[in-house]
């Protein structure tokens, strides 16, 4: 099997990688280390990501090369909960973009930051766009957590899960159900809760894939009775079977996609 994990290879296949035509799309990940309510690990973010992209990496024949995921990011809020590793938005955009420059500086020409946790996402649009406008490759933010950003699977999504409105926001059942099929050792069910009394306005509200106008992110523990936003309790293993295949397959479309963008030489008009 075509190895897909960015830093197993040696020094001498990355040139080989490099120089493959078309060149793989290098995949840089960070999650979160926080509350998921009282029935997901803390490590829930980091188990999603690294669940799908391992998935996603064996099954793009060498199109997709995935670094290790970056385990923390933008959690302050979250720190009326024991355990959040938190780390402040001026470090984590350094590091973050720092990465991507590096894969970009070796001649990687496409490079996607995947994001698994929602309060990274600005941050992560900012790195790719730094490592833009430093190294002229073509770098992009996305994500293969619908509870971050449901775009790529808002079809599958919208239509099947069970707990209906409100049911989809962190440690949810969208979640809840990617775990029980990616970690089920890891899963406590007999704790998992719905808690959607969550803020729903007209311009705002924090469930998916619904769109909200504005963007706020409060202190967690003040909208949150245990660190749940949405039905925990209605995610099966069937749902996050389902949903896992449909991010797998829809992520390497898209990787492939990405991957044919053309790097266009830029043109001073002083």
């Amino acid at each position: 099997m075509t190895q897909w994990r960015y830093d197993r290879l040696t020094w001498p296949e990355m040139n080989t990688a490099i120089a493959r035509k078309p060149q793989p799309v290098v995949a840089l990940a960070i999650g979160a280390v926080e509350d998921h309510g009282l029935h997901l690990p803390l490590s829930t973010d980091n188990d999603i990501l690294e669940s799908v992209l391992a998935e996603c990496g064996r099954q793009a024949g060498g199109d997709l090369l995935v670094l290790p995921t970056i385990p923390f990011g933008l959690d302050e809020h979250h720190m009326d909960f024991p355990g959040v590793i938190a780390i402040d938005i001026e470090t984590t955009l350094a590091y973050l973009s720092q990465a991507a420059i590096s894969v970009a500086r070796h001649g990687f020409t496409h490079i996607l930051i995947v994001n698994g946790h929602g309060s990274n996402q600005s941050v992560c649009d900012l790195a790719a766009r730094k490592c833009v406008l430093a190294t002229g490759a073509i770098c992009a933010a996305t994500t293969v957590n619908a509870a971050v950003d449901p775009a790529l699977v808002a079809d599958v999504l919208a239509a099947e899960r069970k707990g209906g409105p409100g049911s989809v926001g962190h440690a949810c059942e969208y979640e809840t159900a990617m775990m029980l099929h990616a970690q089920p050792g890891l899963v406590q069910m007999d704790k998992a809760e719905r808690d959607i009394g969550q803020l729903k306005l007209k311009y705002f509200n924090w469930d998916h894939p619904a769109p909200s106008a504005y963007a706020w992110q409060d202190w967690w523990s003040r909208f949150s009775r245990n660190g749940v936003c949405g039905d925990a309790a209605a995610a099966t293993p069937e749902f996050g079977r389902r949903m896992f295949e449909v991010t797998v397959q829809r992520f390497v479309e898209l990787v492939r996609e990405f991957q044919a963008i053309a790097v266009k030489p830029r043109v001073d008009h002083h």
